[in-house]
């Protein structure tokens, strides 16, 4: 019984039980961190370091998935000299894929193999990470006025998408372009 009053005390004391949409608050991680509806921007060291945008998804109703969530999207606009990258979560993903692709409602972008890491060479389990700054900035560009992003990886004839909203990701991408200067 103890045990579970501990877990849950812990995962009280990581939320903010005031987090209000587009007001910034400290987590307990040490991060600032600012909600836009669907999308979640976190800054290190209490804003001074560098930030990201983050939107998940659970695709089953009846998951449980605790803690982690079965889809997550991860951009890091370009900032102290690192270029703009995409990090895309879903769990049990294929190591090995035969490519990418992101649409925008209906604006697509293809990414080849030499554009991202899959998890064999990122190390990073059931992770894609993008690297192309150039399709990434168009992507973001067409983000912000776009409705759906989805975000499709494929092996051969087999596929996966995961659709994410882009509610608020105009001022969260706003508040990260702020936090730069």
């Amino acid at each position: 019984m103890r045990k579970y009053i501990l877990i849950l005390l812990i995962a009280l004391s990581s939320l903010n039980l005031y987090a209000k949409d587009g007001v910034p608050f400290i987590h307990s991680f040490g991060e600032l961190r600012v909600y836009f509806k669907d999308w979640l921007v976190v800054c290190a060291d209490k804003g001074e370091g560098e930030c990201r945008m983050v939107n998940y998804v659970n695709i089953g109703t009846d998951a449980d998935t605790g803690f982690f969530p079965e889809s997550r999207l991860t951009i890091t606009p370009n900032q102290r000299s690192k270029p703009t990258s995409l990090d895309f979560y879903h769990k049990d993903a294929p190591s090995q894929i035969d490519g990418i692709t992101v649409s925008v409602d209906s604006e697509k972008f293809l990414f080849d193999a030499e554009d991202y890491q899959t998890p064999t060479q990122s190390r990073i389990m059931e992770t894609y990470i993008i690297k192309n700054e150039t399709k990434l900035e168009k992507m973001i560009m067409e983000s912000k006025l776009g409705r759906w992003l989805r975000f499709t990886y494929y092996k051969g004839d087999n596929y996966k998408s995961v659709n994410f909203s882009l509610r608020g990701f105009s001022k969260a991408y706003e508040f990260i372009k702020k936090q730069r200067k």
